[in-house]
């Protein structure tokens, strides 16, 4: 099979000739095949630019060719979009030799990836002259062009295709350049839904292809049993025993034995089941036995569970010490933040996992764990999801209060970091104001003001249509959903229906209402697996056995993952990258012992909330435009040569 034929179109893993691996250790730039100048490496970028502008001044042909293309691959390094943008515009690409279109075509893409352009950037991945020229390509523009594609996917939510493309040149890399792309192969894969990657899996051709989407699924179908996944694991690596994701395991799987070795032998779930609390705390055991009992299906031992009520008893400290002392091994709870308050004061001499997160009260410590459903985390997904789809100027629209000001803030703190900015912050009290303060953050009042200005001095009525504020290009919405069926309509009629709105969960029910919803159709949102995938067996079965479940359906999901997490906390302290795939999102612990998810993305299409594909967020990281530091003279670079 030719390159071409695995670049451009369906994936058909191939065994690679020694030939081929040879090509590439022996492999050098040949002359003229970048379509580039040779500048010296010693000096600095704005120097080599500074000369290359001044050379552009003399040179013409395919000279000034060489050198252009030189400059924007320098521009781009340096982050300058639109100087290399303006190049890239004054080459005529019909006019460029093969090796200097293929530099050209290099150029474009990465101009476009750091744009946020990513479907042009994949348009000009698949331009006809480019696939023509595919078979010519030495094995360094191979590699080149297949990671920018693999890249380019990723970034459109294409994740299979994007681990497709990595697995084909995988064995073409060297070792530590393998051992970063078997990572982005195994995150790729992780964004894959179960579903999808069962599919895909029972039909798949070629041994590579096929043995990483079955380890895939080892991680994503038997999170709440160890011992079936180790079981299952010992399986698949007696099958594949060279498979390259079998050289090391990926970091998900690196302690799993051990883990299942040393599971405890009796939880305690410490949560309030009495007081006003309490359906929260029902709702988290629940969910908390329903995966215990699914586990035991496939078990032939299981740890004792001992449930506590922590609301009942004046010293919450004495009850949690209760349960230590009548031989927990994991502590599951509390729920209450004050309680976990109290932990932070406690000696926790075992693994507890609190079911809610205390910010800004100092370092927890070593043995408390701190998970919950924190909206922050939502907040922070959207930011760079927001980012990576090209929006940079935010208007916040959200309620006035607590929770409206907390998760603004969070979004808005991490949307800076980015680089980008927020315009405006909305706050509304309740359905009577909001069409005011929606119209005075589209400075609408401006433009009504304008015209009854130019009314007065015409002395005439005039024709005249508002315009709202041009420099938005986004929405962050709070709302829940009877806010968010009037803020919709009202942003339609106030001339901004063209915005892109996205919104945390808080939006959605959790329930299909197409007549409601169809209100709010367009709008982007996050939500936990568990309620955007009716399908799940675990939910079904609660769903059809307790009352009232409607009503704490994201209670269920914490449960459930409660069971999931417990055993694997150590792996997720000493594997940073490693994650836990659960009901509530993907799950991994930062430094101050915390957990965080990564949710879905869904979208309200004819009155229903879709799952869509998101990209790799990993990636943002990428085109975040560096810190500004201030030029010196010798390092400035003057582009007045550019419009000469």
């Amino acid at each position: 099979m030719t390159f071409r034929t695995a670049f451009f179109s369906a994936f058909k893993p191939a065994v690679l000739t020694t030939a081929l691996l040879l090509s590439l250790a022996a492999c050098t730039p040949q002359d003229g095949g970048s379509g580039a100048e040779q500048t010296p490496a010693a000096q600095n970028t704005p120097q080599q630019i500074q000369e290359l502008l001044q050379q552009l001044q003399k040179s013409a042909g395919n000279k000034r060719q060489n050198l252009q293309l030189t400059l924007v691959e320098l521009l781009l390094q340096e982050q300058q979009r639109d100087l290399a943008s303006q190049i890239l515009e004054e080459l005529q690409a019909e006019q460029l030799s093969n090796s200097q279109y293929i530099s050209y075509s290099k150029l474009l893409c990465q101009l476009y990836i750091q744009r946020g352009l990513y479907q042009q950037a994949l348009i000009t991945l698949d331009r006809e002259r480019l696939v023509n020229l595919s078979d010519q390509f030495n094995v360094t523009q191979q590699l080149d062009f297949t990671h920018l594609r693999a890249k380019v996917l990723a970034l459109l939510g294409s994740h299979l295709a994007s681990a497709q493309q990595r697995i084909y040149i995988d064995p073409l890399l060297d070792s530590e350049t393998q051992s970063l792309n078997r990572k982005s192969i195994w995150r790729s894969l992780m964004y894959v839904p179960t579903g999808e990657l069962i599919r895909y899996e029972s039909t798949a051709f070629g041994e590579e292809y096929k043995g990483w989407l079955s380890l895939a699924l080892i991680v994503k179908t038997a999170q709440g049993d160890l011992d079936e996944q180790v079981r299952r694991l010992d399986e698949w690596q007696q099958h594949w025993p060279s498979h390259p994701a079998n050289q090391p395991l990926p970091e998900d799987l690196a302690l799993i034995r051990e883990l299942a070795a040393n599971q405890a032998k009796q939880i305690a779930l410490l949560l309030p089941l009495t007081g006003a609390l309490a359906p929260y705390g029902q709702a988290i055991r629940d969910g908390f036995m329903a995966a215990h009992y699914q586990a035991l299906q496939h078990r032939n031992s299981a740890p004792i569970i001992k449930i506590y009520d922590s609301a009942s008893g004046s010293n919450f400290a004495e009850r949690y010490q209760q349960t230590v002392n009548e031989g927990a091994e994991v502590v599951i709870g509390p729920l209450d933040k004050s309680h976990v308050r109290q932990l932070f004061d406690e000696p926790i001499s075992i693994p507890t996992l609190a079911l809610n997160r205390i910010e800004d009260y100092g370092q927890a410590p070593e043995q408390l764990f701190q998970f919950g459903l924190a909206p922050e985390d939502e907040a922070l997904q959207i930011a760079e999801l927001a980012f990576l789809e090209n929006r940079r100027n935010a208007l916040i629209i959200s309620p006035r209060g607590d929770w409206g000001e907390k998760v603004s803030a969070a979004f808005e703190q991490h949307w800076q970091q980015l680089g980008a900015k927020t315009l405006a912050n909305s706050q509304f009290s309740g359905q009577k104001d909001l069409s005011s303060s929606i119209k005075n953050a589209l400075y609408l009042q401006h433009s009504e003001s304008r015209a009854r200005r130019i009314q007065a001095l015409a002395g005439q009525r005039v024709e005249f249509e508002p315009r709202r504020r041009q420099d938005i290009d986004m929405i962050f919405l709070l709302a829940h959903p009877e806010q968010a069926r009037s803020i919709k309509p009202l942003l339609d009629y106030h001339y901004a229906s063209d915005l892109p709105i996205y919104a945390t969960s808080r939006i959605y029910s959790g329930y299909s209402d197409k007549k409601k919803d169809s209100d709010i159709n367009g709008i982007k949102f996050t939500d936990i697996p568990w309620v955007l995938n009716p399908d799940s067996p675990l939910k079904q079965l609660v769903n059809r056995e307790l009352d009232n479940s409607k009503l704490y359906q994201r209670m269920y999901a914490l449960g459930v993952d409660s069971y999931q997490l417990y055993p694997r906390l150590k792996q997720l302290q000493h594997i940073p990258d490693s994650r836990v795939y659960g009901q509530t999102g993907t799950l991994k612990l930062n430094p101050s012992n915390q957990i965080e998810r990564t949710v879905l993305l869904a979208q309200f299409v004819g009155g229903q909330a879709k799952v869509i594909a998101a990209a790799d967020q990993s990636l943002h990281q990428a085109f975040t435009p560096p810190a500004a530091k201030t030029a010196s003279p010798r390092d400035a670079i003057d582009t007045r040569i550019l419009k000469q």
